[in-house]
């Protein structure tokens, strides 16, 4: 079973790897931003899990909601930004004034 859960975590890792990498809109790169994150933490779960220090998946919970909220903020920044300057990419917002 743990053999199973690690190959998910990495395949999540390995998709925003991806992610990161080849999307340039400012959603696609703040989503798998995200999902480097959450399996990051996924791994370190897992792994104490199964080395029997439960204890700290407490943490591991609580790491995940503050990533949530973080989350949250990144899309109400990304929907103020596009309001803004209608720019999709961060590329789009070189030379933006204000006017």
């Amino acid at each position: 079973m743990f053999e199973i859960q690690m190959i998910f975590a990495f395949g999540l890792f390995s998709l925003g790897l991806y992610g990161v990498s080849s999307k340039r809109d400012f959603l696609r790169l703040f989503f798998s931003l995200e999902m480097l994150l959450n399996a990051v933490i996924m791994m370190l779960a897992i792994t104490a899990h199964h080395l029997g220090m439960t204890q700290n998946i407490v943490l591991a919970y609580m790491v995940m909601i503050l990533a949530t909220l973080e989350a949250a903020l990144g899309l109400l920044i990304f929907a103020a930004a596009n309001k803004i300057t209608k720019a999709t990419s961060p590329d789009d917002l070189q030379g933006v004034e204000n006017e």
